[in-house]
């Protein structure tokens, strides 16, 4: 008895060995030893070339090994010369088969040409999103050992592959994953007529998001015009020349043929009449489907973050959306739109610009939610399986909490996996190489997480600062803020950044907090004496030090390093001058070991501030004070005594102005 639920190696009955010439038939009949060859396809042409492919589905042994369980298209490439354009023949092949038949993943290219392997590795380095492609040679597969190779083949280009390194929006299915629900729901509004948005921090998925809407309503046959507002050439445009851009892109996306004069028609007292007329014509025209306008990076055409003048400071939003809202309540079958970006303001504020906002309050501020423990688990065991990682369940659910199911973050977390993993694969991921990988990506992800919040820095600063009382543990700011603006957390939640539970608030990206937390740990209100005196010493030894640097090299580039050694030696009481005679420069300044107290440091700037004066950018006399307080109030550990909180305050004011100081010259 065969299990049928097994794959066995071998022929499908319907398979057609006769379309194939007699060396084609020696490779199909050693691949049937160790797949089960389903399909036996049809020849297709791609420009001038024909190419001739059949389906073939991996055994239990292989189907474990690679993760792969449905059917894997190959392709026949009959020429001496590998050609670029063989690769797009496996397009042509997927459109003619059903959905779910075959895997996308992976497919097989067997090639006359030699070096075929060669030149598709080399091809597929700029097309990182590309499926996976196994190349092999017709000599290869007719050789006795042709199944270890190509198992071989296929751990290479599997297990070579970083699946989870991609830093650019994701334009294709094949590795885009957990967002279906969220497409479908905004695919559904637009079919019901309703305008939509989508907000995120940066690296949140919008725009691979968008892509995905993209390709879904345009294999429905639906209109779909998308405006990338970040290019010059989309903000760069008055209100009046946007309307007429999106004219021509309406005619171009519907492929109508009717012709529309628009030279001298749209300046600003004819633009909406003209957009109507020119709109309608189009839809008319065609087809009468509802269009889809989508609006990425709607921030850089708003008022106050726009990227253009007439934008930022200007009422080009005002008249721009007055048109495009005017024309909707007349025509509400013509066309809809989508606002995609970072910053909600522009249907949040009731008014822009000393003007009703015409938007506001008419779309519903949605954003992208971060991935569940399910989600992610999808993703990293899919995407793992195939490079021969073993993600389990555990490892999941701590790569949602750490990185707060954000996507692109836990794919950065998981490339660095990759790369501290053995190359022995497979390999299953344990708690060990997590947290070995989880503290080398620290220092990566720190780039990525400024990025990702320089938006509430930048446009909303109390929530910003919402979130470093909650960084900092400091719940009764916190609170207080939560209970006045319900706004603020409704933001905050919506970035995916925090979370309400039956207890509070709580961070749901832990990284963040921690970066956070490290980078106003100067800034927490309410310490105790002894925290207080720990800031303050920690502070005053690193701005000593980096004061040694700076007035090194400062003296060295103004005097030379024979003056500017006489010229420290002068600045000492004479006293203590012997002792330092045996130093040079370096030696005197040194960071870590400078034989110099802290007030002479001051007097050495003090006695050469003409090499200084352009260095700090403050007055002398200020200057002085504050180091000089600094060096008498800010030692409360040396004296065994407490600080009197305005005093510590205005300490706190004067580091935070030298350590930028530093931070701009060191």
């Amino acid at each position: 008895m065969i299990d049928k639920a097994i794959t066995n190696p071998g022929f499908h009955k319907q398979f057609d060995m006769t379309r194939f010439n007699p060396e084609e038939q020696r490779i199909l009949k050693s691949l049937s030893r160790g797949w089960y060859l389903t399909n036996s396809g049809e020849a297709l042409r791609v420009a001038q070339s024909t190419y001739n492919y059949f389906l073939m589905k991996p055994t239990l042994k292989t189907s474990e090994m690679f993760n792969i369980e449905r059917e894997v298209v190959c392709v026949f490439s009959d020429y001496d010369n590998f050609e670029p354009r063989s690769l797009d023949f496996f397009e042509q092949v997927y459109t003619r088969l059903p959905k779910m038949r075959a895997e996308t993943v992976c497919a097989v290219l067997i090639s006359r040409a030699h070096d075929v392997e060669r030149k598709v590795e080399r091809l597929l380095k700029s097309d990182p999103e590309h499926q996976i492609i196994i190349p092999v040679s017709y000599v290869e597969m007719t050789d006795n050992d042709a199944l270890s190779l190509l198992e071989n083949r296929f751990r290479k280009h599997f297990y070579s592959r970083d699946l989870f390194s991609f830093l650019s929006p994701l334009k294709k299915d094949t590795y885009f994953f957990g967002r279906s629900n969220l497409i479908n729901e905004i695919v559904n509004r637009f079919q019901s007529g309703e305008h939509t948005s989508l907000f995120g921090l940066r690296k949140s998925g919008k725009t691979s998001i968008v892509y995905a809407i993209q390709r879904r309503l345009e294999s429905s046959g639906d209109c779909v015009v998308s405006l990338d507002c970040e290019s010059p050439s989309v903000h760069g445009l008055r209100w009046n020349e946007l309307l007429e851009r999106l004219v021509r892109l309406y005619r171009d996306a519907k492929g109508s043929k009717v012709k529309i004069d628009t030279s001298g028609r749209y300046d600003p007292k004819s633009a909406a009449d003209s957009f109507e007329e020119d709109i309608l014509k189009i839809h008319t025209s065609k087809k009468a489907a509802c269009a889809i306008f989508i609006f990425d990076e709607i921030e850089r055409i708003t008022p106050k973050t726009g990227a253009s003048i007439q934008w930022r400071e200007g009422e080009d939003f005002i008249y721009f959306w007055q048109t495009m809202r005017g024309f909707y309540q007349k025509h509400p079958a013509v066309f809809c739109y989508m606002l995609v970006g970072t910053n909600p303001s522009c249907i949040e504020a009731p008014s822009l610009v000393g003007h009703d906002n015409p938007i506001y309050a008419s779309i519903s501020s949605q954003y992208v939610p971060p991935f569940t423990v399910e989600q992610v688990s999808q993703m990293v065991t899919r995407l793992g399986d195939y490079m021969g990682l073993k993600f389990d369940a555990l490892i999941a659910a701590k790569l949602t909490e750490d990185y707060g199911g954000h996507p692109f973050l836990i794919r950065q977390a998981c490339s660095q996996i990759n790369r501290l993993a053995s190359t022995e694969r497979p390999v299953v991921i344990d708690k060990a190489l997590y947290n070995l990988s989880k503290a080398e990506f620290r220092a990566h992800s720190q780039d990525y997480l400024e990025m990702m919040i320089h938006v509430l820095a930048e446009w909303y600063p109390d929530e910003y600062e919402m979130l470093c009382f909650l960084a900092q543990g400091d719940m009764d700011n916190f609170n207080a803020f939560a209970n006045e603006h319900a706004s603020y957390t409704r933001h905050l939640i919506g970035y995916g950044l925090i979370q309400k539970g039956p207890s509070g608030y709580s961070f749901n990206l832990e990284e963040a907090s921690e970066l956070l937390r490290k980078k106003h740990q100067n800034e927490r209100l309410n310490l105790t004496d002894d925290e207080k005196v720990q800031e303050l010493s920690i502070r005053r030894n690193r701005l000593e030090k980096g004061l040694r640097i700076l007035v090194r090299n400062s003296l060295k580039i103004s005097l030379g390093a024979i003056k500017s050694k006489s010229a420290v030696i002068a600045s000492v009481p004479e006293g203590r001058r012997p002792v330092l005679l045996n130093y040079d420069l370096s030696g005197l300044l040194d960071r870590d070991n400078s034989p110099l107290f802290f007030l002479e440091l001051i007097n050495v700037i003090k006695r050469e501030w003409a090499t200084f004066e352009n260095v700090f950018g403050i007055d002398k006399t200020k200057l002085i004070l504050m180091l000089e307080e600094i060096n008498n109030k800010g030692r409360p550990d040396a004296h065994a005594k407490c600080i009197d909180e305005d005093d510590f305050q205005q300490l706190r004011l004067y580091f935070k102005k030298l350590e930028s100081t530093l931070e701009e010259w060191l």
